[in-house]
């Protein structure tokens, strides 16, 4: 495997969204065991006119845009790819020194595969949350509902121009996380073929933005999710996750009738804007 890899000519892009920026050197602290002038980096900044972020790098390509949200950031960098392999990525995260023979080795491994889902590890070593010991084809809800944005990668011929992220969902939208689940879902609907591998290729801190599921933002966009999924069986998912939160102790009964009527309001509210 080791000597068919050496000799594949597949190009990897790593897709990065961030904001704000004016300067390349965060890209130094993402890849600290690579040289960054010679990887095939894309970069979305989102970002005013005037403050705009320019590279002499040949090899990293930067977009400025003048948009807001992660999900559009996301789009963006799926429409202007060049890569074969493309990897999702932040700006928050640090890559561990194989990660680009791992991604290769998987889609060499897997060549049916559209997208490839891996592993995350926490900057203390840990894994960044429950995964299968094992790699496989994934088909099912559940097994796509957990994904984070920066455990993807996918083929870009195999998906261009067919599945993109929603952006009513991501950070910077009206909801603030489901835009992954989403993805995949879109990708599983259209028969393509999505794997997990479970080998880790970055590292991130502990906290995540949706790790608290008693937060108003996570019931409206999971509310959403279940309209999305379910339409006007939504409501009774919304008081199954209630009475799931409440029995964790992460609500009281007054919050959850509060609650309630978040989730109802947000499955109003994408009634109107899908």
């Amino acid at each position: 495997m080791e000597h068919k890899l050496q000799n594949n000519s597949l190009k990897l892009e790593v897709l990065i969204s961030t904001m704000h920026r004016v300067s390349l050197h965060f890209v130094d602290k993402m890849f600290p065991f690579q040289e960054t002038k010679n990887m095939n980096i894309l970069i979305i900044n989102q970002t005013e006119r005037g403050k705009e972020l320019q590279s002499i790098i040949p090899n990293i390509r930067v977009i400025n845009s003048y948009d807001k949200g992660l999900s559009k950031s996301r789009n963006l960098a799926l429409q202007n790819a060049k890569g074969d392999i493309c990897l999702i990525a932040d700006d928050d995260v640090e890559y561990f020194p194989n990660f680009e023979y791992t991604v290769k080795k998987a889609f060499i491994s897997f060549p049916e595969a559209s997208i490839i889902r891996f592993k995350i590890n926490t900057f203390s070593g840990e894994q960044y949350k429950l995964y299968s010991l094992v790699s496989k084809r994934l088909f099912k809800k559940r097994e796509i509902e957990n994904t984070s944005s920066i455990e993807i990668a996918f083929m870009r011929q195999k998906i261009s121009n067919e599945i993109y992220f929603n952006a009513n969902f991501g950070l910077g939208s009206y909801f603030t996380c489901g835009e992954e689940y989403l993805f995949l879902k879109e990708a599983l609907k259209k028969n393509k073929q999505v794997y997990f591998v479970s080998e880790a290729i970055v590292k991130h801190s502990v906290k995540r933005s949706t790790s608290n599921m008693a937060d108003d933002q996570f019931v409206k966009a999971q509310a959403a999710l279940y309209y999305h999924d379910y339409k006007e069986l939504s409501y009774l998912y919304l008081v199954k996750l209630l009475f799931f939160l409440f029995r964790k102790g992460l609500i009281n009964k007054k919050q959850m009738i509060n609650k309630y009527k978040i989730g109802v309001l947000a499955i109003k509210t994408y009634k109107k804007i899908k």
